[in-house]
């Protein structure tokens, strides 16, 4: 498989952007996206008036489970015409963010689903270098919590993977054939 459109979900602070960007770097991947920027996108044709949950983290509010939801059935529609794109033109592409949920996209038409579960140091990665000026309150980082748990459950009821961060490289390095004596 020279071409693969691979989808990486899983909660803030998972390591999803720096999988990608690996995984881009290292297998010679066309495009990469982030979910979030996507949102922004949208976020610029809406109105916090007309749509008051795209104007906040995925893990604000009080029901943060459906804040999750809405925000990602909004970028939904632009998501797919992203991955129908790459597909048409032949070219490869990587789109991660933590809108990409089981329930929208584990029928998608994809080379590979994976939602990354966090690991041990999940607090410090919430603030990590992709997010260095994010602050994160303990009330924040368990209403991440509660959303790992709603993904690690539509996971299991949907059969998409929900791995860590290495066994993800591992299973998309067999999955385009790279052996493991050029994994790096």
């Amino acid at each position: 498989m020279s071409k693969p459109i691979l989808l990486i979900g899983g909660t803030a602070g998972t390591g999803k952007t720096t999988l990608a960007r690996d995984l881009s770097y290292h297998l010679m991947i066309d495009h990469r996206l982030g979910t979030g920027f996507i949102r922004e996108i949208i976020r610029a044709e809406s109105s916090i008036d007309s749509d008051p949950y795209l104007f906040r983290f995925t893990f604000q509010g009080d029901n943060v489970v459906e804040n999750l939801r809405l925000q990602a059935n909004r970028l939904y529609p632009a998501i797919i015409r992203c991955i129908n794109r790459a597909r048409d033109e032949g070219t490869s592409l990587i789109i991660e963010g933590n809108h990409l949920i089981p329930e929208l996209y584990f029928e998608v038409p994809v080379d590979g689903f994976y939602v990354l579960k966090p690991s041990l140091n999940h607090r410090e990665m919430l603030q990590g270098a992709t997010h260095s000026n994010r602050l994160i309150t303990d009330s924040d980082f368990e209403k991440v919590k509660t959303i790992d748990d709603y993904l690690r459950v539509e996971c299991q009821s949907r059969s998409v993977h929900y791995v860590s961060i290495d066994d993800c490289r591992k299973l998309v390095y067999n999955l385009v054939g790279v052996t493991n004596e050029s994994q790096h």
